[in-house]
C-alpha cells in the first residue's frame, strides 16, 4: 500500500468537513460585522467628544497659576426683596492656594405658619482648574473631587455621599469669582472678621464620627419639599379661595415642581407646558389630581409630576366645606 497515496474521502467525511467550514465562516462574517459596527460607533462617539470638548486645556504651571490666583476667601448671600423673598441663602467658599476648598452654604426658608425652618450644607474636597470654556478669557471648567459633606437642619445632622466627582463652571480671575450664575465678593478678613467667616464649629462637624449616614436623599430641594408640607398640615384658615390656593402654588409649589421635574423654569417665554387639574378639600388634601395637557412625550415624567401633584397639601379649614376645583398650566 502507497502510504504517500491520498486516502479517498467518504461522502459522509466531507459533509462534515463543509459543515464545519460552513460554521468557521459564519464566525469570521460576524466578526467583521460586530468590528465594523464597533469602529462606526467609537466614530460616532469622538464626533460627539470633539463636538462637546470645545476646551482648551490648562497644563501644570497654568493650572498651578490659577490655584494661586482665584485662593481667598469668597462670599454670595441673596439680596433682600429678590423674586423668591421666602429663601435666603449664604455661600461662604474658602479656597486654598493648593486647591484644598471649604464651603458652608446656609439657607433659611420662611414656612406657610410664618416660622422659619434653616438647612445648611457644610462641604471640603479638592478643586482642579481643567481647561478655557472659550466663553471668556475668564470661563473655566474645573475638576472636583468632594471628600466629605454634611447635612444639617433643625431636626437632624448626617453625612451626605463622600469621594464624589463632579465639575465647576465658573468665571474667575482673582478679582472676580462666579459660580452657577452666583456672583462672588471678596470677604474682608481684616482685623476679627476672619474668625466668623465660618460659623464656630461647623467644619468640625464634617470629621465627627458620632454623626451617620443619611438614610435617603439628602440635599436643599428634599429638604424643602418636606418642610414646606409638614408645615402646610399645621396652618388652619376660616377660607381658603382659589385665588388663594393659586398664590400658595407660585410662592411654594412651583419651586417644588421645578426641583422635582428638573427641567422646569416658569416663565412664559418657553414653549413647552404642563396643565393640571385636580381639588383641593377643606382638609387641604389634593384629590382627584390629573395632568390635562403635557407637550413632552415623556410618560415617566408625567407619571413623577403627577405623582408629586398629589401629594400637595394645603391649610386646613375650621369647618367642612366643598372643595376647591384648581387647573393651573406652567410653562417650561
Amino acid at each position: 500500500m502507497d502510504i504517500f497515496k491520498p486516502k479517498p474521502k467518504k461522502p459522509a467525511e466531507l459533509f462534515g468537513r463543509a459543515i464545519v467550514f460552513g460554521i468557521f465562516f459564519i464566525i469570521v462574517l460576524i466578526f467583521f460585522l460586530i468590528v465594523s459596527k464597533n469602529d462606526k460607533s467609537v466614530e460616532s462617539k469622538t464626533q460627539l467628544l470633539n463636538g462637546l470638548a470645545n476646551y482648551k486645556g490648562f497644563d501644570d504651571k497654568q493650572k498651578e497659576d490659577l490655584k494661586i490666583k482665584n485662593a481667598g476667601f469668597w462670599q454670595y448671600s441673596t439680596e433682600a426683596g429678590s423674586a423668591n423673598s421666602i429663601i435666603s441663602m449664604t455661600d461662604r467658599l474658602e479656597l486654598k492656594t493648593n486647591g484644598i476648598f471649604w464651603r458652608v452654604t446656609r439657607y433659611a426658608v420662611g414656612l406657610p405658619s410664618k416660622k422659619t425652618a434653616g438647612f445648611i450644607h457644610v462641604s471640603t474636597g479638592y478643586v482642579e482648574p481643567f481647561a478655557k470654556t472659550g466663553e471668556g478669557i475668564d470661563s473655566i471648567v474645573c475638576n472636583v473631587r468632594l471628600i466629605r459633606q454634611v447635612y444639617i437642619n433643625d431636626k437632624d445632622t448626617c453625612y451626605g455621599p463622600s469621594n464624589m466627582d463632579t465639575t465647576w463652571k465658573i468665571i474667575a480671575n482673582g478679582k472676580q469669582y462666579e459660580m452657577f450664575g452666583n456672583k462672588y465678593s471678596s470677604y474682608d478678613t481684616s482685623g476679627q472678621a476672619l474668625f466668623n467667616f465660618f460659623p464656630q464649629g461647623l467644619l468640625d462637624i464634617v470629621d465627627k464620627t458620632t454623626v451617620y449616614q443619611c438614610r435617603s436623599e439628602t440635599n436643599f430641594n428634599v429638604f424643602f419639599k418636606n418642610a414646606v408640607q409638614s408645615d402646610m398640615q399645621t396652618v388652619v384658615v376660616d377660607s381658603l379661595s382659589s385665588d388663594a390656593i393659586q398664590k400658595i402654588i407660585d410662592t411654594y409649589y412651583c419651586l417644588i415642581l421645578e426641583s422635582d421635574a428638573g427641567v422646569f423654569q416658569f416663565h412664559k417665554k418657553r414653549s413647552q407646558s404642563l396643565k393640571v387639574a385636580f381639588g383641593v378639600t377643606w382638609e387641604g388634601k389634593v384629590v382627584d389630581c390629573s395632568i390635562v395637557k403635557f407637550s413632552l412625550p415623556d410618560k415617566k415624567l408625567e407619571a413623577r409630576l403627577t405623582s408629586d401633584i398629589c401629594s400637595w397639601t394645603f391649610p386646613r379649614l375650621k369647618s367642612n366645606s366643598p372643595a376647591k376645583h384648581i387647573e393651573r398650566e406652567f410653562w417650561f
